[in-house]
């Protein structure tokens, strides 16, 4: 077979077809800010170190066909478009070296699930935006903010460029789209009070998601346009087996995604399901996506192998090298978990070997590197 580009190797992959080898797609950016020598706040808002950073380490460690989701450069649109930011290395008294971490607290009564068709869900959105960044409240004030989100994005499309032509293309960049439950439970309801909801509330919780379906697809097929990108990164964590019954997934969450999916699948769009918790009980509700047409992108906390049984011939397997591993783990276990992903999960084609998640920041270097030099050793 002919040695494929990174390119062509994760579309044969994602297309259930089996490259000249597995394709290595990390989610790499806040170790390689720690292994190159930069902040993590230096990451989040400097891309040009951001990308130097990541350049020593695949050079020291090994090569990779690409990135999955990277927060490189991000830090202030991440502060701007989530209406419950999270908190941010090296802004206010938050350490320079520190993780970014979100902080659940719940930023609309249940009330307002009926409400937000009445005010609109774009401008109840921004209202709820406004609450952590109180300029937007004036049209100067919006104005700047938003002209310094456009500049970064700018800057993270010149990134995507400068690494495809270095031969590292770029998953999903800034592409990140969430169906209307994980947005609600992530950003506005906080995990105790949506789980509530779902009992005491059930219809209010369905009448939001049906106002707030719109927004979310406008807001990710913007952020298509601007990347150039044909994939988007669709988090879930709320709607798996971890948070909600079978009976429940089917009834609120599974309308959700499959509407979501479709939607993207219907414009040429590739959906990264980076499905975060234990999703296992799902797999076979899963089979309702569009065939061969999603990633299935999972963080170590479901069973990667009873994935390929039941959705092997469905869609593309993306994961799953779980992060206690490559912090704790012994290059020699790392690379005997590579090995059994690629020849059982790679078997036939249609999978990508992925770290379960972000790599730690504090991963063992040659952890690391273990398994980004394991799909040069293993074939499927």
């Amino acid at each position: 077979m002919a040695i494929m580009t990174p390119g062509e190797r994760i579309g044969a992959a994602v297309e259930m077809r089996k490259p000249d080898r597995v394709p290595v797609v990390p989610i790499i950016d806040f170790f390689a800010g720690q292994y190159g020598g930069i902040t993590q706040h230096d990451m989040l808002f400097d891309i040009k170190k951001a990308d130097a950073a990541l350049e020593k380490t695949v050079r020291e460690l090994g090569a990779i066909d690409g990135q999955n989701l990277s927060y490189a450069g991000l830090g202030r649109i991440m502060q701007v478009i989530f209406p419950n930011p999270p908190v941010m290395p090296g802004v206010g008294a938050e350490p320079e070296d520190g993780q970014f971490q979100f902080v659940e607290k719940t930023v609309m009564d249940w009330e307002e699930y009926t409400q937000i068709e009445e005010r609109g869900p774009v401008r109840w959105i921004v209202d709820k935006m406004k609450l952590s960044n109180p300029q937007l409240g004036n049209p100067v004030g919006m104005l700047k903010t938003f002209a310094a989100v456009a500049a970064d994005i700018t800057k993270a499309r010149g990134s995507i460029k400068r690494w495809r032509r270095k031969g590292i293309e770029s998953m999903v960049a800034y592409n990140i789209v969430f169906t209307p439950m994980e947005y609600i439970s992530l950003f506005m309801r906080s995990f105790n009070d949506f789980i509530l909801d779902i009992f005491r509330h059930p219809e209010e919780v369905k009448e939001a998601s049906r106002v707030l379906m719109k927004p979310m697809k406008m807001q990710g097929s913007m952020m298509v346009r601007m990347s150039g990108l044909k994939r988007v990164f669709m988090g879930g964590t709320r709607t798996s087996a971890s948070c909600l019954s079978p009976s429940q997934f089917e009834e609120f969450a599974l309308p959700e995604w499959q509407e979501m999916c479709e939607f993207w699948v219907g414009k040429g769009v590739t959906p990264l399901l980076h499905f975060d918790s234990d999703w296992t009980a799902f797999f076979p509700l899963l089979k309702n996506l569009p065939r061969r047409k999603c990633i299935l992108n999972l963080d170590g906390s479901s069973d990667i192998f009873k994935a390929k049984e039941v959705l092997g011939d469905h869609m593309c397997i993306m994961g799953d090298v779980p992060a206690a591993l490559l912090k704790l783990g012994e290059p020699e276990e790392v690379d005997d978990y590579c090995r059994r992903l690629i020849t059982e999960v790679g078997a036939g084609g249609g999978f990508i070997l992925s770290s379960g998640c972000t790599i730690p920041v504090d991963a063992r270097p040659e952890n690391v590197a273990a398994m980004l030099g394991s799909v040069h050793r293993y074939t499927p």
